[in-house]
């Protein structure tokens, strides 16, 4: 049972990550999409500690061991500040549309690290899922995707790819992280916690720290950012790390990477998107990976 239940939270965050690819996209057109990671995260810290006070009573997590505090904090600055800054720069190199098909590749890394540090079993059955269920997601993003003009050049594929990689390692480290107990909303404020020290000190670095905040002059990308920053470093995150409590890091991750199969409404009926044939049977095929999953 508790598996379904974090199979089930897993769509909800994929929901959540729907909805900020449509703000970020937007916001990141009018004022840089490095620019919108870093005022997110001063949004978002004062939320989770406002959220935190009131779910559990304190200002901080207290009384948990220094290695609880240390890989939820490792975990903070992989994955807010390392892997942002990497998927980032992938989008610079490469495009969304490649950079999103390289990161559907971190179930993959997921299982693989889970399966080596975590010594979590992964059945036949839900690694055929994770498959079905990234190779579905894969083929509507490239089939729905406009052709662009760019090329596949080795760094971007390599910086996607590392951010990839770092997403996962980031995942793993937290679910390690919350083996004491600690409840996932503590997790999720020592790691965007972490995370914006990281950001804050590698903007200061570069000497944009007051240049980001003279970007964003408008209530309406104010709102925007907020609304962003409530569903994905807060609700999602924290849904995340609830669901990777009740099932496999690989499995929570996969399921959550059916995001663009969610926005195929908006698109037809919002945008008036013309969704193809071959979208449909990628989104059928995601759809029965994800099935595959929850029955595994």
């Amino acid at each position: 049972m508790e598996h379904i239940l974090g199979q089930l939270l897993a769509l909800l965050i994929a929901l959540c990550w729907a909805q900020n690819s449509l703000i970020y996209s937007f916001t990141g057109r009018a004022i840089g999409s490095r620019t919108v990671a870093h005022i997110r995260l001063w949004i978002a810290l004062p939320l989770i500690f406002i959220a935190h006070q009131i779910f559990l009573g304190s200002w901080f997590p207290t009384g948990f061991s220094t290695m609880t505090y240390l890989l939820l904090a490792l975990s903070g600055v992989i994955g807010f500040f390392i892997a942002d800054l990497l998927i980032f720069q992938s989008y610079v190199l490469l495009g969304p549309r490649e950079t999103l098909v390289i990161l559907t590749s971190s179930p993959i890394f997921i299982v693989i690290l889970s399966t080596i540090f975590l010594d979590e079993q992964i059945y036949l059955l839900q690694f055929i899922g994770i498959i079905v269920t990234v190779a579905g997601v894969m083929w509507v993003i490239y089939s729905e995707s406009e052709k662009r003009e760019r090329s596949h050049t080795l760094k971007g594929l390599i910086i996607g790819f590392s951010g990839s990689l770092t997403q996962s390692i980031a995942m793993i480290l937290s679910k390690a992280g919350m083996a004491e107990g600690i409840h996932p909303v503590s997790a999720n404020l020592l790691r965007i916690g972490a995370g914006f020290i990281g950001l804050v000190i590698f903007v200061s670095l570069k000497k944009e720290f007051l240049s980001d905040f003279r970007k964003v002059r408008s209530i309406r990308l104010i709102l925007l950012i907020t609304s962003a920053a409530l569903a994905g470093p807060i609700i999602g995150i924290a849904l995340t790390l609830y669901a990777i409590t009740l099932a496999p890091v690989g499995v929570i991750t996969a399921i959550s990477q059916v995001s663009p199969i969610l926005l195929l409404p908006i698109e037809k009926y919002i945008f008036k998107k013309k969704i193809g044939l071959s979208t449909i049977a990628g989104t059928l095929i995601a759809i029965t990976g994800t099935v595959i999953l929850l029955l595994g």
